[in-house]
């Protein structure tokens, strides 16, 4: 269930800049990908984390009061919670509807909050894998490119000289109407593209997969989990251009004993689906670095 059908919701995005105040400090906007929110990445971090505490029976409820682990912590290393009041135009006479939602959500509060005294148990946090294999590339399995969705696809994801496309203002034109950040699948900008993959891109693809397990094999750090349609997958970067910037992410989803490289990403989209399980410590997402950190204008750095 969404947030925003579970309870009434005003001033979502200052309410996202509230809680990213009390939080420790992190990287809550894109480098490059435009986006219709302030701070995509925090927006989508609640939005899925609470959608997935609710089908883990992990929000809180008392007949006053309902709470949910945010997974967040504050400098000072308290747990933040979302906290939700009943609404003063709740009926109880009435079933619960989109007219008649019971919640609000009032505010976010650490775990010493006083309010918090009314639950019986605190919140317990998200969850989204249950084997810890899964967070961990095999660099000895075979990978599998799906080369015609990959490229012929999404060619516009690729650089210019590859050929992606940009609008007048360096755009890639796939992103001028950017998808709605709760409704992003990794196809919103497919393309038909040409009947033909390009032969340049296909070389440049092959030959940054190779690198990529060739550093996978050295640093575990350099695949990276993530949480996309219900499953966890793993991400590599691809240097297409420069061993500096990662210029996309190549997601790979196990299968038995090898992968499926299935489609490749911005590396925005990557962090955030990323975000879910932990803060990111690899350098190729931009790793711990906060909005507040200057060095965030060159993730590569």
């Amino acid at each position: 269930m969404r947030i925003f059908d579970y309870s009434k919701v005003a001033n979502w995005e200052d309410r996202l800049t509230k809680l990213a105040a009390i939080a420790e400090p992190e990287r809550w906007t894109n480098v490059s990908v435009p986006s219709k929110v302030n701070l995509p990445i925090l927006d989508s971090f609640i939005r899925h984390t609470f959608a997935r505490l609710y089908e883990q029976l992990k929000v809180v409820e008392t007949d006053r009061l309902a709470c949910f682990n945010t997974g967040l912590l504050t400098p000072n290393q308290e747990e933040i919670y979302g906290l939700f009041t009943v609404s003063e135009t709740f009926d109880s006479s009435k079933p619960i509807s989109p007219s008649n939602q019971k919640w609000w959500l009032t505010s976010w509060v650490r775990s010493s909050d006083r309010q918090l005294s009314a639950l019986k148990s605190f919140p317990e946090l998200v969850t989204y894998w249950t084997d810890p294999g899964e967070l961990v590339f095999n660099p000895n399995l075979h990978i599998q490119l799906n080369v015609d969705h990959i490229i012929r696809d999404n060619l516009n994801r690729f650089p210019v000289e590859l050929g992606g496309s940009l609008d007048a203002t360096g755009v890639p034109t796939d992103l001028i109407d950017s998808p709605d950040i709760d409704n992003e699948a990794e196809d919103a900008g497919a393309t038909s593209g040409p009947l033909q993959v390009p032969l340049s891109t296909r070389n440049a693809l092959d030959g940054a997969v190779k690198h990529s397990i060739r550093l996978a094999q050295r640093t575990y750090r350099m695949a990276i989990p993530q949480f996309h349609h219900g499953k966890v997958q793993l991400l590599l970067p691809l240097y297409l251009r420069t061993a500096r910037k990662a210029d996309l992410a190549l997601t790979l989803e196990r299968k038995a004993d090898w992968y499926l490289a299935s489609t490749v990403l911005y590396p925005d989209w990557a962090y955030r689906h990323a975000r879910l399980l932990s803060r990111p410590n690899s350098e190729w997402l931009g790793g711990f670095r906060s909005d507040r950190d200057s060095e965030v204008d060159d993730p590569a750095v």
